[in-house]
Formats: structure tokens, sequence, C-alpha cells
């Protein structure tokens, strides 16, 4: 039989400590059963020379006990996460021991169960940027699509940072349908809640300060193909103020990205009652 279920939701923290400590002190006020974290987890704004040891001793340092504190009086919540195109995958083994741990869910192309009558699925990939970081950048078409131009990049790898040739990381990659497809297979869509950190294209989720939309093409189409009953984003920090609207609709599924700042958490309370939305609350904090 299916319960009802209150879901917390915030994207793009970005390593501010003060937002994690708020978004949890939410999740407690506001009675959640799960909080889900959907993308670009660590800090940024540093020479990437020191950048992945940063993130790497945020989330040793930083996140794991915050997690470790807040599960020890809340058994029973959930954190879902995943990281985004901000974070380096070469930190990925620090979330799954917390994960070994059983402090948080990694929701990257798995799935878990929610309810009785529903899945959580998740996608940190986004469509071809200008920034350097390329580990969760794919093509949001065909391979033949790559960038015009290419230029330096980099990855992270066991043996650190390495260059990349930006046409040859896409070449070389799956697309964003490619990957979506694999996750459509891992449950049933329409009774699955996907957490994906990019928005689809077109919407009032996905509109940059120059008025453009920058979200995914493939990852609208997924939803007009699928219909899920929730999508979760994040990513294009700035939507929510240019359209003044966190939600979206594509047919039956309803999308919502919350937006983010740096000094006001932005956060939104989703209410289930089977696979139904019956109630979707912005929520907001500022830093004390």
């Amino acid at each position: 039989m299916a319960h009802d279920l209150k879901i917390l939701h915030a994207a793009d923290l970005h390593g501010n400590l003060s937002h994690y400590r708020r978004l949890l002190f939410l999740a407690e006020k506001e009675k959640a059963d799960c909080i889900v974290i959907g993308g670009d987890l660590l800090p940024g704004g540093l020479p990437l020379a020191v950048l992945a040891e940063v993130q790497r001793r945020f989330i040793i340092n930083c996140l794991r006990p915050l997690f470790e504190k807040f599960k020890e009086v809340n058994l029973e919540k959930t954190i879902y996460l995943m990281m985004g195109n901000d974070d380096f995958a070469i930190n990925m083994d620090r979330l799954e021991e917390m994960e070994c741990d059983g402090l948080v869910k990694s929701l990257h192309l798995r799935t878990h169960p929610l309810t009785d009558s529903l899945s959580i699925a998740g996608y940190g990939c986004v469509p071809p940027t200008s920034f350097l970081i390329k580990d969760w950048e794919r093509l949001d078409g065909e391979r033949a699509a790559v960038p015009a131009r290419s230029y330096q990049a980099c990855s992270s790898a066991p043996d650190g940072i390495v260059p990349v040739d930006v046409r040859e990381w896409f070449i070389t990659h799956n697309t964003i349908g490619e990957d979506l497809e694999t996750l459509a297979r891992l449950s049933e869509p329409a009774s699955t809640v996907y957490v994906m950190h990019t928005p689809p294209f077109g919407t009032t989720l996905d509109v940059l300060r120059n008025g453009r939309h920058a979200g995914s093409r493939l990852v609208r189409r997924f939803i007009e193909e699928y219909m899920p009953p929730l999508t979760l984003h994040g990513h294009i920090h700035e939507s929510h103020h240019m359209t003044m609207e966190l939600t979206d609709r594509i047919g039956r599924t309803v999308c919502i990205n919350p937006g983010q700042s740096e000094k006001v958490l932005h956060a939104v309370i989703i209410n289930l009652s089977g696979q139904n939305l019956s109630r979707i609350s912005s929520m907001t904090a500022k830093i004390p």
C-alpha cells in the first residue's frame, strides 16, 4: 500500500557548508522523509591543480562528519545525492564509502526504491559547456554533433587531472540519450522520480541571464516519451530568478528546479500521495 512521502530537494550547493547545514535543519523542521541533493556538491572556483584534492578533503572533513551527525538522530531519513558538472569524478570513491556505511545513497545511473509504488533514479551529466571540467558532460545528440571548435579541457583519472581534447572526449563517451536509455531500463519510468542535474530544454527551468535556454533536448525527449510523475533538476542557478517559476510541466510530468544562490539556500518540499503530487512548497533560508 502506498504512503505519503515528503521530499526535500536542493541542488548546486557547491561546497557551501552553511547551505548543507541549513538543508539538514530544514529536513528535521519540515519532517521530510528524504533529502535529494541533485548535483554540484563540492567547492569550486580554485585552480584546477588543487581543486580535486580540495573537493576530496571537503567530502572527508566536512560532508562525512555532517551526515554522520545527522544520521545519528535521523536514522529513518535517507540522503540521496549525485555529483554534477563542477565535481571531479575521481572523488566518487569517497561518496561510495559513505554509501557503504549507510550515510547516503548515490543516484547517478542508479535506481532505488522510494515507496511501495515509486522508485528514484538519477543522472548527473549535462550538455557541453564552456567550462573546463568534462567528467560529467555528454553530447546532447548524435556523436556527429561534436563541438565545432576543439580546445584543451580536463578530466579526472586515477593518475590525477589529465588534459583532454573536447572533440575526442565527446566522441568516445555515450551521449545523454544513450545514458538515459540505460537508466530507463533500471526501473519502470512511469513510476520513477528522476533526479537529473540538467533541466529539460525550452522550459521555465533552464533560462540563463541572457535569456537563452540551456537545458537538455534529450532530457526533454526522455520526459516526453516516458512521462515520469516527477523530475528534479538544478544546474541553471538563475532560471528561477529569470522566470519567477520553479516548476513546469511536460505532459503529465511535473519538473522542478529550485535554483540556487550563494547567500540564500533555495530548496523545495514536494509532498507525494501515492504517485500524485499533493503540494509543492518553495523554501528559502538565509545563511546565519
